[in-house]
């Protein structure tokens, strides 16, 4: 019997999947992810969805070449070796600024988590983002069980629990998306959204606001291709004492996490937005407009057309608790981001293992101060998390350059240095970064400075 368990098609899928890959994929699969992705589907259908799927091999190649910098520095820290062979201050002007971001980050996270909360039992929101004796219990609450989930336990633990949360995201956001994908429209937009195209702001029915569809690109580009995560996933790599033989195991992971899952499941969210929300809400007869929808209970909806309509009232606390579980993925993985960095730039033993009270102390710390200065921030929990991952975007040229430095360095690459088609995506992403970067600066000089 226990031989069947251990030897079942899911069982060794599984094992297959678990790893530093894992544990970054279900991260990037998280509130962020889903807000970004949602909303884009929600606001403006499919003109965006062939953003979320020509940055999966640009993410695929940075990540990877990050994990074998990891691998064959021979146990190093990014900042560490950013210090000792580019410019020691250089390593400062990154932390500082990926410090102060992703605070802001796992604000987001917890807020999303919070207002999920509220979803799952069917309260209303508390007007004007109020702090409310109840928010408060909540968010307490939350910390509590988040601290307590990741700070006692082990990191090959951690790898399981984050890989069986990434599965069963996964799976709730294909079932939403199975009754849209039946109607021929559905594939008929999906190839038309392929096509690079940077749709036109639409106003919000009702107020004097916009949705800017390049700010939306910004934040789905930001999301995928941030900084802190390019330059964090070698410390995950080398915690898991990854050697050079598994280099090819870590690639193929990285293709399956980060190309199959997080591809498919960019897909299905964006479908999702689109056949549940954006051609469904249409503000007929006084209701919701698609383009009024920015918080956890209204894209809740989403989940609705997939269920029989006698249950459909179920569809927002179901929805929720998916958003609850992504958010807690995305605020972990920032969380150990953080902890290498901050341990790492002040040369203090940064791995994850049993007796390192640094680490246990300083990965509390990231998840105890987003979380309490949460409730204080308000905006709609969804825009919160869109912002953070635009603004996530802006270090990703330099971060992509320093990779690119490191692993065609022969010092520590030796035969593992990149060939010419590496360099080539290495150098795409690059270049579609900074663009993205230096328009969404121009955009924000004309649109807040003149």
């Amino acid at each position: 019997m226990l031989n069947l368990l251990l030897n079942n098609p899911l069982a060794r899928f599984i094992k297959t999947v678990v790893g530093p890959a894992a544990i970054m994929a279900a991260g990037m699969i998280g509130a962020g992810a889903v807000s970004t992705r949602l909303l884009a589907g929600t606001w403006f259908g499919f003109d965006l969805l062939w953003v979320a799927l020509y940055v999966i091999p640009m993410v695929i190649f940075t990540l990877d070449s990050a994990s074998r910098i990891g691998i064959l520095s021979g146990g190093r820290g990014m900042l560490d070796m950013i210090k000792t062979e580019i410019f020691p201050a250089l390593a400062w002007i990154i932390f500082i600024p990926q410090f102060l971001l992703n605070i802001v980050v796992n604000i987001s996270q917890m807020s999303v988590m919070t207002e999920a909360v509220y979803g799952v039992f069917g309260i209303d929101l508390p007007p004007g983002g109020a702090v409310t004796p109840l928010k408060i219990f909540i968010v307490l609450v939350l910390i509590s069980i988040v601290v307590y989930a990741v700070v006692i336990g082990s990191y090959k633990r951690l790898q399981k629990v984050m890989t069986g949360l990434l599965m069963l995201i996964l799976f709730c956001f294909i079932v939403v998306a199975v009754k849209g994908l039946m109607q021929w429209s559905t594939w008929t937009g999906i190839l038309g959204g392929l096509v690079p195209n940077i749709p036109a702001d639409i106003p919000v029915r009702g107020s004097d606001e916009m949705r800017s569809g390049f700010t939306q690109l910004m934040s789905i580009a930001g999301q995928a291709l941030p900084a802190a995560v390019f330059l964090s996933y070698g410390y995950f790599t080398s915690n898991a004492e990854y050697t050079e033989n598994d280099l090819k195991k870590d690639f193929r992971k990285s293709v399956l996490n980060f190309g199959v899952i997080w591809g498919l499941f960019s897909v299905m969210v964006v479908v999702a937005g689109v056949t549940a929300l954006h051609n469904v809400y249409t503000g007929a007869d006084g209701g919701l407009h698609y383009s009024q929808i920015s918080t956890v209970p209204e894209a809740g909806k989403v989940i609705a057309p997939a269920l029989p309509g006698f249950i459909d009232f179920i569809a927002t606390p179901i929805f929720s608790l998916g958003l609850l579980v992504a958010a807690f993925t995305t605020m972990v993985a920032v969380a150990l981001m953080m902890v290498y960095f901050c341990l790492d730039v002040i040369g203090k033993d940064w791995k994850l293992r049993e007796g390192n009270k640094a680490f246990q102390w300083t990965l509390a710390f990231w998840i105890i101060i987003p979380g309490l200065l949460s409730p204080f921030w308000h905006l709609d929990a969804l825009i919160q998390a869109i912002l953070a991952m635009a603004g996530n975007l802006v270090m990703a040229p330099l971060a992509v350059l320093i990779i690119m430095y490191f692993i065609n360095k022969e010092k520590y690459m030796g035969k593992h240095t990149a060939s010419a088609g590496r360099n080539a995506v290495l150098g795409i992403t690059f270049m579609f970064s900074i663009y993205v970067v230096i328009r969404g600066i121009f955009n924000f000089w004309n649109q807040y400075m003149n």
